[in-house]
C-alpha cells in the first residue's frame, strides 16, 4: 500500500511541474539598473534538468519516454489481468512496469544518494561565465526570470542555483552559501537579494536554518514550499483520495487542450465519466492494488528522496515515517534521522523567520490562488495554483476550499487582509504587510515580458521593502490569467 502513496504521489508531481503552460512572447528589452546587491535566483523542481551522465556530451534527462513496445504490452496486460482475471497483484507489476521504465534512473540508495550516475548542470559563478546559456535563455518561468534579470542587472550579477532537487536539503544550503559567499567576493560586498521559486522555497528555509539571514538582504518567496506542502503528508501517511469532482477542472487547466479535445473532455464530464473514473479509484482500484506496490517497487523509489521529507508538515511526519517503513527501520536509517531533523527544522521555521525579520531581513511572499492541484490525495480539494496548495504557500493564509468562499460568519482578524471575494484571510499569515496573492494565475507566474514578471521586478527593486499598502498598481489581492496580465481584484 505504501509503495503504491509513492508512486501516486512521484505521478502528482510530474503531472504538477511537467505539464506547465508556456506564457508571454518577448517584449523589447529593459533598460540596465545599477543594483547594491547582487541577485541570487534559486529555481523549482526540474524534472527535465536531471540528467543522466550530466556535463558530458552523452548527457540524456532522467526521465524519459516509455518504449512504445512495452506500454502497449503492459497496457493490454493490465486490462486483461485487472478488468477479466482480477489479477491485482499482475495488473499493479504492469503498471510499475511502464513507471520504471520511464523513471528507473531517478533511484537513489538507501541512505539517500544517487544510485546512477545522475544530476545538473552546475553554475557555480555569475551567469557572465556561461554566455552560451545565457543567450540560450527562454520566456518561461525561471528562465524568464533569469533573462529579465540578466538585462536589468547584468549576467556578472545574477548567479543561478540549479540543483538535484532529489538530495538532502541541508547539502543544497551548504552550497547555496558557497554560491552566495563567491556573489558577495565577486561585488564586494555583504549581503545579496535571493529569489527561490516552488522547490527552492524549503532549500532556502534550510540555509537560512544552517547559515542564518547575515548574507541576505531581500528574500522573495515565489510560489514557493518555504511552509511545505499537504500531498506529500498525505500520500504518505495513505491519504489517497481522488475528488472526481475536480478531475475535470484540472486537466482543463493543465492541459489547455484544443477546441476539439476540451469539447470531449466537456461532454465526458457532464455525462458523469471523471465522477465514474473518482468512483472506481476510490472503491476498487487503490484498495486493490496499493499494498502490492508497496512491496514491489516505491520505498526505493521515492521513500529515499530526502526532500520529500523536508516537505512533509511535522504534525505528519512521524506517521508517515511509521507508515513507509515500519519493518524496516535499520536499512533507511539515514533517511529516517533526516527526516526527523527536518521536522525539528520545520517546527522552528515560523519564529525563525520573524526573527529574522525583526532583525533586518525583508522577507516578501506572493504565490496565487482558485486553480486546482492534482485531485488525488485527501487535501487535493485545497485552493492552488495548479502544483502547490495555496494556504501554504501564502505562509498560512485561512482560505476556503476550491470553488468555495469562506462562512458568511467568518470574521477575518483584520478585514484590511480579506479578500473581496472572501476566499482568501491573509491576516493569518506569517508576514500579512509582505504578501501578496494573485487569483488565476499558474504556478511560478515570472514568465518573460509580462504583467506578473513586472510585479515580481518591483519587489526586487524598490529601494525600500514594499508593503502591500505601498502601490495602487499592486495591491495585495489581484487578479490574473494564464496570460499573466494584471488588475486589481476588486
Amino acid at each position: 500500500m505504501k509503495r503504491f502513496l509513492l508512486l501516486l504521489l512521484t505521478v502528482t508531481l510530474l503531472c504538477g511541474v511537467c505539464l506547465m503552460p508556456s506564457h508571454a512572447e518577448a517584449k523589447p528589452q529593459y533598460e540596465k539598473i545599477d543594483t547594491e546587491y547582487p541577485f541570487v535566483l534559486v529555481r523549482g523542481m526540474d524534472f527535465g534538468g536531471l540528467l543522466v551522465a550530466p556535463g558530458t556530451e552523452n548527457a540524456v534527462p532522467v526521465v524519459g519516454k516509455p518504449e512504445l513496445k512495452l506500454t502497449l504490452k503492459s497496457v493490454a496486460n493490465a486490462l486483461f489481468l485487472g478488468l477479466l482475471r482480477r489479477d491485482w497483484d499482475r495488473f499493479a507489476d504492469e503498471a510499475i512496469a511502464i513507471v520504471d521504465s520511464m523513471m528507473g534512473k531517478m533511484m537513489l540508495t538507501k541512505d539517500g544518494q544517487p544510485q546512477f550516475d545522475t544530476g545538473v548542470e552546475q553554475f557555480t559563478q555569475s551567469l557572465a561565465h556561461y554566455p552560451a546559456y545565457t543567450e540560450s535563455l527562454g520566456n518561461g518561468v525561471e528562465e524568464g526570470l533569469m533573462k529579465r534579470a540578466v538585462e536589468t542587472y547584468g549576467a556578472d550579477k545574477v548567479y543561478y542555483y540549479n540543483y538535484d532537487w532529489r538530495i538532502d536539503p541541508y547539502v543544497h544550503a551548504e552550497r547555496l552559501n558557497a554560491l552566495i559567499e563567491t556573489a558577495k567576493k565577486d561585488h564586494n560586498c555583504s549581503k545579496v537579494n535571493l529569489a527561490c521559486c516552488s522547490m527552492g522555497g524549503i532549500l532556502t528555509v534550510s540555509y537560512l536554518y544552517k547559515y542564518g539571514a547575515d548574507s541576505l538582504h531581500r528574500v522573495l518567496f515565489i510560489s514557493s514550499t518555504f511552509c511545505g506542502t499537504y500531498v506529500t503528508g498525505d500520500l504518505l501517511n495513505g491519504k489517497v483520495k481522488v475528488h472526481g469532482d475536480l478531475l475535470y477542472d484540472f486537466f482543463i487547466t493543465r492541459m489547455n487542450p484544443g477546441k476539439g479535445a476540451a469539447f470531449l473532455l466537456k461532454v465526458a464530464n457532464k455525462l458523469g465519466l471523471f465522477k465514474a473514473v473518482a468512483k472506481l479509484a476510490n472503491d476498487v482500484l487503490v484498495p486493490k492494488i496499493k499494498d502490492h506496490v508497496y512491496d514491489a517497487y516505491m520505498r526505493d523509489m521515492f521513500g529515499t528522496m530526502p526532500v520529500v521529507w523536508a516537505l512533509t508538515q511535522p504534525e505528519d511526519l512521524d506517521s508517515a515515517l511509521s507508515y513507509i517503513f515500519a519493518g524496516y527501520e535499520e536499512e533507511y536509517q539515514t533517511v529516517i534521522d533526516l527526516a526527523k531533523s527536518y521536522k525539528e527544522m520545520n517546527l522552528q521555521r515560523d519564529d525563525m523567520l520573524r526573527r529574522m525579520q525583526k532583525n533586518g531581513l525583508e522577507i516578501i511572499v506572493t504565490a496565487s490562488y482558485e486553480l486546482p492541484v492534482v485531485p488525488v490525495y485527501e487535501s487535493g480539494n485545497m485552493q492552488g495554483d495548479t502544483v502547490l496548495e495555496s494556504p501554504l504557500m501564502l505562509g498560512g493564509a485561512t482560505m476556503s476550499l476550491l470553488g468555495e468562499t469562506l462562512p458568511d460568519d467568518y470574521t477575518p482578524a483584520d478585514s484590511r487582509y480579506y479578500s473581496a471575494d472572501h476566499e482568501a484571510d491573509l491576516s493569518t499569515a506569517l508576514f500579512p504587510d509582505y504578501t501578496w496573492a494573485l487569483k488565476g494565475v499558474p504556478h511560478v507566474f515570472t514568465s518573460y515580458g509580462t504583467d506578473c514578471q513586472d510585479f515580481i521586478m518591483w519587489l526586487l527593486n524598490e529601494k525600500t521593502c514594499p508593503t502591500v499598502f505601498t502601490s495602487e498598481q499592486y495591491p495585495q489581492f489581484m487578479l490574473s490569467n494564464f496570460a499573466l496580465d494584471l488588475e486589481p481584484l476588486k
